[in-house]
């Protein structure tokens, strides 16, 4: 990897976005760090995500813009982000996310000072039709759930935002990227970390550097259609992965519990931050 600058590939899936991505691509167009390309896919939108983004390329030439046969799986079009991809390192962000300023400019520095890491993921925190006593308000992952190895990934489960990740491409090619296999559908990226912790240890940086939007139109499956998912992930694999546990689902006092130990976590995050310590591998 070219030392201090290396090129950094961000694959954007979209579809039917056109009111999230415009602030979507400008917030890593707002990132510290420069040397980036934006790979914006589209899932054949139906509305006029191809105009917002095509407005922004007229911008900034760095954004590339294609449009693929809809496939109603963000694998797929994740899978063609990387395939035209030059960058050294690859970073993915949902079209309807959003980044700190400092995402990748601190993620780089990181595998730099740690080149054996396969890849480095942060923080996420809901926003949007969200609060904190919303079932969706969540901060991930809680400290003491952050995987940093296969072993940790089986026995913790997934926590990993898929739009958090900043990943080594000659790794993601050894695996083929995200599997597209539609019973995989939510569950994915947990398939494609596990696959790729083969090769090594990863790191994590406690810091909130992702916004994971909570919105009505967004595609996300019911916690039994995942829990289905993912025990389909575990036969396909072999391997025994943990339930989840439905916490939020479990009643309006455990709800209230459960998103109190996440706002407790997101204000220890922040006081991190401020005082500049807490950053480990």
């Amino acid at each position: 990897m070219q030392k201090n600058n290396p090129l950094v590939s961000v694959v954007i899936p979209a579809y039917n976005v056109e009111k999230f991505i415009g602030e979507t691509l400008r917030s890593v167009l707002n990132q510290t760090y420069n040397n980036y390309e934006i790979i914006v896919v589209d899932d054949s939108s139906r509305d006029q995500t191809a105009s917002v983004v095509n407005q922004f390329i007229q911008l900034d030439k760095r954004i590339k813009y294609f449009k693929i046969e809809h496939s109603g799986r963000p694998a797929v079009p994740r899978n063609f982000g990387i395939s035209k991809a030059s960058g050294e390192l690859i970073a993915f962000l949902d079209s309807d996310d959003l980044w700190k300023k400092n995402k990748l400019a601190e993620q780089v520095l990181f595998l730099e000072k740690y080149p054996g890491l396969i890849f480095i993921y942060s923080m996420s925190v809901t926003f949007g039709d969200v609060n904190l006593f919303s079932p969706f308000y969540e901060v991930l992952p809680l400290l003491n759930k952050a995987a940093r190895t296969k072993e940790d990934l089986l026995k913790k489960g997934n926590s990993i935002t898929c739009s958090s990740v900043l990943i080594r491409s000659d790794y993601l090619k050894k695996v083929n990227g995200f599997d597209e296999d539609p019973k995989l559908k939510a569950v994915e990226d947990y398939d494609l970390w596990i696959r790729l912790s083969e090769f090594g240890k990863f790191g994590f940086i406690p810091r909130i550097h992702t916004y994971y939007r909570v919105h009505s139109s967004q595609s996300s499956s019911d916690w039994e259609t995942k829990q289905k998912r993912l025990e389909y992930l575990s036969s396909k694999r072999n391997i025994d992965l943990p339930k989840y546990h439905f916490y939020r689902n479990k009643g309006f006092p455990i709800r209230i519990a459960r998103n109190s130990v996440h706002f407790l976590t997101f204000l220890y995050v922040k006081f991190l931050s401020l005082i500049n310590r807490g950053v480990s591998q």
